[in-house]
């Protein structure tokens, strides 16, 4: 049997006034896969993420479960893929649980009130993320690491299998980035979706199942992270030499400093 793709993008172009900012993008996500979209500043990941949850509107294809995307409410869409931005602060200082409930929105009537199963739901979705201690703390209050697990858990209490992040590690210390990684890559082999933003090549060889490079508004490689992410690929895209070396059984991407030497 065939296998269909989650979301579809196909001949998708995007301008900010006479800026060109897409340029004929085609992007299949599949069940089970962590997509990392790699790139460097301005070539287009964050306005394809914004285009695929509706936030703007581009000229192409967009479908989700095969529906197109002009026929989805933006809370259709929250009913089939959750967005978790970059950690924030919030205009109110809600609890921890509160934030979490919050990812109920797309289930509840206009109006309605969160139920008791609701907030039964935001509780387990803490103790999957193992920060249930966390859900009486003000989110406000909590690190960047903490926060960024918080809106991974109201990502879950939304009962949907597909999460976009926009460069999730953004702002975080390094221990916070590897932890956050490594949920991502555990949240993977249970059967979650993720198709993520990042600038880190060594982040997407370690948990990703595919990479997705774009620059200039296109996509230039598609394909497993070990046959995308090259020594040739950093410096085409990046401007800079790299080595791709082997530590136990992981890839990592090693830049390489040119430093030029004073005259004695």
């Amino acid at each position: 049997m065939e296998l269909k793709p989650i979301i579809s993008v196909k001949d998708l172009h995007f301008s900010y006034k006479n800026h060109q900012v897409l340029s004929g993008v085609n992007l299949e996500l599949y069940r089970g896969e962590i997509v990392s979209l790699l790139g460097p500043n301005g070539c287009g990941k964050s306005t394809l993420i914004k285009l695929i949850l509706k936030l703007i509107k581009g000229k192409g294809e967009i479908a989700i479960d095969g529906k197109p995307l002009q026929n989805y409410s933006h809370k259709d869409i929250a009913s089939h893929v959750a967005y978790i931005p970059q950690y924030n602060n919030t205009p109110f200082n809600y609890s921890v649980q509160e934030m979490v409930v919050m990812g109920r929105v797309s289930k509840l009537d206009f109006f309605a009130l969160p139920s008791a199963h609701d907030y039964k739901v935001a509780d387990k979705a803490l103790q999957k993320i193992g920060i249930e201690h966390l859900k009486s703390r003000a989110f406000g209050q909590l690190s960047g690491g903490q926060k960024q697990m918080v809106l991974l858990a109201r990502a879950i209490a939304q009962e949907v299998n597909v999460f976009i992040m926009d460069e999730p590690v953004a702002g975080l210390d390094y221990g916070n980035q590897i932890r956050l990684l490594e949920l991502i890559s555990e949240l993977g082999s249970e059967g979650y979706t993720f198709l993520k933003t990042t600038h880190y090549p060594d982040h997407a060889l370690l948990v990703s199942s595919r990479v997705v490079v774009m620059n200039g508004g296109v996509v230039i490689c598609d394909g497993a992270p070990e046959d995308v992410i090259s020594k040739q690929m950093i410096e085409d895209v990046y401007n800079i030499k790299a080595d791709i070396i082997m530590h136990d059984s992981h890839r990592r991407c090693v830049p390489i400093f040119e430093r030029k030497r004073e005259a004695i």
